[in-house]
């Protein structure tokens, strides 16, 4: 002690222990951990992440097709959705070149005989990414509900909505109501 204050030794060995950081094996035993971990998660990931695009398909085109249905019933007069290629852009045409509707969609109040103006566009629905496909059961490029909610002609049966190996089915009732199946269904549509 000297005037008064004390002073005590200080112990590098017992703080060299603390500072010195990992080891080479700490360091390989964690990166072999994280690799291992990372290898089982980013498949599973990619899976999950298709699946979810695969199934925001399905419910943006239910959400349309009881978008038309209501619109119909509300209006007292018909209700389109028909397949369209430059929705996105403000192409106001119906395309009636292909089935397959991942080019997008419109729904309008009138028939497609009447066709879209702009001021009967209710909804647009532009390109979904490469990839994906979305196909009819039977040749359709549109579909038009009555005042009364039902389909003025028989929708197909179903729409089939696939991204990869993954593919999820939307299913027609006879009165023009949409459901879809469990992911991983193998049963077909109710009749």
């Amino acid at each position: 002690m000297v005037g008064g204050l004390s002073f005590r030794r200080h112990d590098r060995r017992a703080s060299s222990a603390f500072n010195r950081g990992f080891t080479l094996i700490e360091l390989i035993v964690t990166l072999t951990v994280a690799g291992i971990l990372a290898a089982v998660a980013i498949p599973w990931m990619s899976d999950f992440i298709i699946r979810t695009r695969v199934s925001g398909n399905v419910n943006e085109f239910i959400a349309a097709t009881m978008l038309a249905r209501s619109e119909a019933i509300q209006r007292n007069g018909a209700v389109t959705i028909c397949r369209s290629t430059g929705a996105e852009t403000g192409s106001n045409a119906c395309d009636t070149s292909a089935s397959d509707w991942s080019s997008g969609w419109l729904v309008f109040v009138g028939t497609t005989a009447t066709g879209p103006t702009a001021a009967t566009i209710l909804a647009r629905q532009g390109a979904f990414p490469t990839g994906t496909a979305i196909t009819p059961a039977a040749v359709a490029t549109s579909i038009t509900y009555n005042a009364n909610g039902a389909p003025l002609s028989a929708p197909p049966t179903s729409f089939a909505f696939t991204f990869g190996s993954f593919s999820r089915t939307v299913c027609f009732g006879p009165s023009g109501r949409t459901s879809a199946l469990a992911v991983g269904s193998t049963s077909g549509c109710p009749t």
